[in-house]
């Protein structure tokens, strides 16, 4: 195939000043590359029509890129198509224009087109195919149903089974996407009652075709819409758009070589810490202290005193005897700019959180980013390329291989957490989003917490790309409300690199709605991508995407908890209330996971049965999966069926549901009858952390009761037991880590 003449016509619009190319330019050019093009012919002057037959007339503008809503399409006999016609026609479409935009557009003929006949009634017979330049991804590719189907079933399917949105740079994963939509499988004769027209070669040709057409520089969009597939099984586009632009330059990337002085710094230096108060400055200096750093590591930037709490203070910059590893500016707004120029001017700092907000989040404020980031620019251009920034409008950093903690919260506000759990890097634009999802985290301590905030200079990509080095880090789980331009495909990078070294990525994507990305964009400044594009991709990047709060920390929780234990979608399940069976095996499909009921062996089934007939329950239950135990079930018959179970190589998880409330458990937190309480010797509380840490199978408990019963929740998850406080979502989580 060769795109020469595509690439020909991209160049010579460009040196127009044009930004669009017209249908039969594109047809010229795709026909060029091999793609099969309808006939046609453009009319123009007294130019007449040579095909025959029934034709579409199309006007040519590369101002009317809408032809449909002004007329500018009808459907006609070759013979008809004279030259008086065309110009009335044209003059039609002319006036419609005119009166919707106030000016005439620019004309350059008509379109004739032959009638490309196709099987109409089929749902897979018109597709849309697709190239859109992302800012934050790059160059996307799309395949799904075409024509008016577009809209009417794109917002009532299921993502993936809609549209396939994947990097045409690699035709074959792209190919993998499509095979999970409707309209591949109705081409391929999948559905009931469809016959084989277009096979996975024919397919894999147009994909090829568009990893071509992708790197034409300059071009920005391609839609082809609709495709139609003739009965012959032939691909052919019957409409096309194509957009150009000039190529965006990057802004200079921060030199990520600091970020060891960043999450490892041996001296820091602290400005807008107040001597007469116990303002954000302060706290961070004496959470700076409390965390093992000693004055002498320490210094304060504030004229007029000489120390606070025991630190040493500096008027400025210029004072500071040596540079320091890191800086944090808790000051104003209206300060940080001319600060951070006197820390960059002297190289006093390889590193920098930068807390006030106040910036390109408020109106009025971009000014103030826009000089912070010159401030950067110019030092990127230097030997020395200045400090890596994380900010502004960050909330802190917590970095446990530094021993530090930069946050503001009292601790009287958010204790530290002492869970078990400490696998995890936690990196958020929103520093709230870090400690409300945390503070339900209770087991979960992160290694390192990062509020990037506006991303003036450090992205969360590149903060994923260095903790997915710490092979203590077995969870990256991230926040993000808007990419920077390029960050979203830097993201799936270092996303891609991290569980290729065996870590998982979860993602909670904000601002997906027009209402959500105008909150992304006043809270943090950053404009939020399109959601179906970064759902897409992430999730062929094996990025497990949460869909709510909730769901972002069941993840978090049983990826967390579960970190190298086999995964597989073979799962038991079972409860002492025949609801949540009913539930759970309900949510065993969703759109992120298909889980299967394990089948099990005989030798477990027989000690299942007798685990229930110690209790005298084998006469009202089977050994069966799901596995209803009823509320008669003491602890001692859970324990011996949830090992049984886990011990059966058919089963890969097991999701054990206890409604505490019955009083065949012991699950009070304290009891005038000790046996009914947690700390009693049967209680599962104390025999399942047992059997959670000598089984290397996936284990998850329901909990699904009130304030009560939160003590037998504290003491399971003390014992790094991942519990859920209802089963669905339970299900739908281990589901997600299981087969994502």
């Amino acid at each position: 195939m060769s795109i020469e003449t595509l690439q020909r016509l991209v160049e010579d619009t460009r040196a127009r000043g044009a930004s669009v190319l017209t249908e039969p330019e594109l047809y010229r050019a795709l026909g060029a590359a091999g793609l099969e093009v309808p006939e046609h012919q453009v009319l123009t002057g007294e130019a007449r029509c040579a095909l025959r037959g029934p034709v579409v007339l199309k006007v040519v503008s590369r101002d009317v890129l809408h032809k449909s809503d002004v007329g500018g399409v009808r459907f006609l006999e070759g013979a008809e198509v004279t030259p008086a016609v065309v110009e009335r026609f044209l003059a039609e479409v002319s006036a419609r224009w005119r009166a919707e935009h106030g000016r005439s557009p620019a004309l350059e003929g008509a379109l004739a087109m032959r009638r490309v006949e196709f099987d109409r009634a089929r749902l897979g017979a018109e597709v849309i195919v697709g190239l859109r330049r992302s800012p934050e991804f790059g160059m996307v590719g799309l395949i799904g149903l075409g024509g008016v189907k577009t809209e009417v079933f794109g917002a009532r399917l299921p993502r993936r089974e809609a549209t396939a949105i994947f990097s045409p740079s690699d035709p074959d994963a792209a190919l993998r996407e499509l095979t999970q939509t409707l309209v591949y499988r109705d081409l391929a004769g999948l559905l009931r009652g469809s016959e084989r027209l277009v096979g996975d070669e024919a397919w894999l040709g147009l994909l090829r075709l568009l990893r071509e057409v992708a790197a034409v520089p300059g071009l920005e969009e391609l839609e082809l819409n609709p495709f139609v597939v003739t009965r012959a099984g032939a691909l052919v586009p019957v409409d096309a758009l194509a957009r150009v632009g000039a190529p965006q330059a990057e802004r200079a990337r921060p030199p990520v070589e600091k970020l060891r002085a960043f999450f490892e710094p041996r001296s820091v230096a602290v400005a807008g810490v107040s001597s007469k108060q116990v303002n954000m400055g302060r706290i961070i200096l004496r959470n700076l202290l409390r965390d093992g750093f000693t004055p002498a590591q320490l210094t304060v930037l504030k004229p007029g005193d000489e120390a606070i709490d025991g630190v040493r203070c500096v008027a400025g910059p210029a004072e500071l005897s040596s540079p320091v590893d890191l800086a944090v500016l808790a000051v104003s707004a209206t300060a940080v700019t001319g600060l951070m120029h006197e820390l960059v001017a002297h190289q006093k700092a390889e590193a920098m959180i930068v807390i006030p907000g106040g910036m390109a989040e408020k109106e009025g404020g971009a000014e103030k980013q826009r000089a912070l980031e010159d401030v950067l620019a110019r030092a990127r251009a230097t030997p020395w390329r200045g400090p890596v920034v994380c900010g502004p409008n960050s909330m802190g950093v917590v970095s446990v291989p530094g021993g530090y903690d930069t946050t503001f919260i009292p601790a009287h506000r958010l204790p530290p957490r002492d869970g078990s759990v400490r696998n995890l890097a936690f990196l958020s634009q929103s520093g709230a989003f870090t400690i409300t999802r945390g503070s339900h985290l209770r087991q979960v301590v992160p290694r390192y917490l990062v509020s990037a905030g506006n991303q003036a200079d450090l992205g969360v990509p590149d903060f994923v790309a260095y903790v997915a080095n710490d092979p203590q880090v077995q969870v990256i789980a991230a926040y993000v409300e808007g990419f920077m331009p390029g960050d979203g495909a830097r993201f799936l990078k270092a996303a891609r690199a991290a569980q290729a070294s065996g870590q998982r990525v979860i993602l909670y994507k904000g601002g997906r709605s027009p209402e959500g990305q105008g909150t992304a964009a006043g809270h943090t400044a950053a404009m939020a991508g399109d959601y179906r594009v970064c759902w897409h991709l992430c999730r062929a990047a094996g990025v497990l995407m949460a869909e709510s709060f909730a769901e972002f920390e069941g993840l978090v929780r049983v990826a967390c908890a579960l970190a190298g234990r086999p995964r597989g979608p073979r799962v038991m399940l079972m409860s002492n209330a025949g609801f949540e069976v009913v539930g759970m095996a309900d949510h065993l499909r969703g759109e992120a996971h298909a889980l299967s009921l394990a089948t099990l062996s005989a030798v477990t089934r027989e000690r299942v049965g007798a685990a229930l007939a110690r209790c005298k329950l084998d006469e009202l239950v089977d050994a069966k999966n799901p596995l209803d135990v009823t509320p008669a079930a003491p602890d001692a018959a859970h324990l011996d069926i949830a090992a049984a179970v886990l011990d059966d190589d058919g089963v890969d998880a097991l999701v054990l549901g206890l409604v505490p409330m019955s009083p065949a458990v012991a699950s009070l937190g304290s009891s005038e009858v000790d046996a009914e309480t947690i700390a009693s010797a049967q209680s599962l509380a104390r025999s399942l952390p047992a059997l959670f840490k000598a089984t290397k199978k996936p284990l998850v408990v329901v909990v699904d009761a009130g304030r009560l019963y939160d003590p037998l929740v504290a003491a399971l998850e003390a014992g790094g037991v991942p519990v859920f406080r209802r089963a669905d979502e339970a299900v739908r989580a281990l589901g997600a880590w299981l087969t994502g």
